[in-house]
């Protein structure tokens, strides 16, 4: 009987960055900065959660969703935000310039959602908002979305698909 030979391991590389003192720094395993994704892997993920028939219906609820998002959102929420969705996504949300008067109540921005779906009921349209939000809340991760929620009137929480916290004060 012969003892099995130990595997041969080829060593990994590693890339490494110079420090100030001269040695080296182990680059980092991933990065902590967000990469924007398609366009088209938002509006599936919007199609899956949605669980809309046609990527067409998906993204026409994903366009009129933010676009209406759009002047709610102040511009260093604006900022922060665009930077980890795709381009048009970005453009959708800085369509209409920030309206300091016009902070919503949840309910009110599910309404003005389905008057621009063609009069959709309500219970149906607050569906596809919280379908596209809920996606959205993904691609921006959790540091984004909660400072935007704090801004947005009470009652968004549970738009973007998370618990609505009671605030101080």
């Amino acid at each position: 009987m012969t003892t099995p030979k130990p595997h041969a391991t080829t060593p990994k590389p590693t890339v490494s960055t110079p420090s100030t003192t001269g040695t080296k720094i182990p680059a980092p395993r991933h990065s902590l900065v967000r990469t924007p994704e398609s366009w088209p892997r938002f509006i599936a993920r919007v199609r899956s959660t949605g669980q809309y028939p046609t990527e067409a219906e998906a993204e026409r609820v994903t366009r009129t969703t933010l676009k209406t998002l759009s002047p709610h959102l102040p511009a260093p929420d604006r900022t922060s935000l665009t930077r980890t969705l795709p381009p048009e996504a970005a453009h959708l949300l800085t369509a209409h310039p920030y309206d300091p008067n016009s902070p919503v109540r949840a309910t009110e921005f599910v309404d003005k959602v389905a008057a621009r779906l063609n009069n959709t009921p309500p219970d149906k349209a607050r569906w596809h908002v919280t379908s596209v939000l809920t996606v959205l809340s993904h691609f921006a991760g959790p540091t984004t979305t909660n400072h935007l929620i704090a801004q947005l009137p009470q009652g968004y929480a549970l738009l973007f698909g998370k618990a609505e916290l009671t605030r101080n004060g």
